[in-house]
């Protein structure tokens, strides 16, 4: 693991490798994320951003707006420094 992922509102953080997404990190951490297509098309993994950089290749499942105002997806979005998400509840 090279970065860390702290989730704003929990104690909790995890981390993450500059190889596999914030989803797949999450999960291998036993982190319990929401997602349905994990391919960047439903959009249902969709966080804000809160700090930090990623790389995010889409599919489409997410809007030019939501990325505007910070969101992510996380099934498309590799790490590129620590980061903190907060997740939609």
């Amino acid at each position: 693991m090279i970065w860390q992922c702290k989730i704003r509102h929990y104690s909790s953080a995890f981390g993450l490798s500059e190889h596999d997404s914030i989803l797949t990190s999450a999960h291998l951490a036993g982190e319990k994320l929401k997602y349905g297509c994990a391919a960047g098309h439903c959009g249902l993994c969709k966080l804000r951003l809160c700090s930090g950089q990623v790389d995010m290749r889409h599919s489409g499942g997410i809007s030019r707006a939501d990325i505007t105002a910070g969101y992510i997806l996380a099934c498309c979005s590799r790490p590129l420094t620590d980061i903190e998400i907060e997740l939609d509840e």
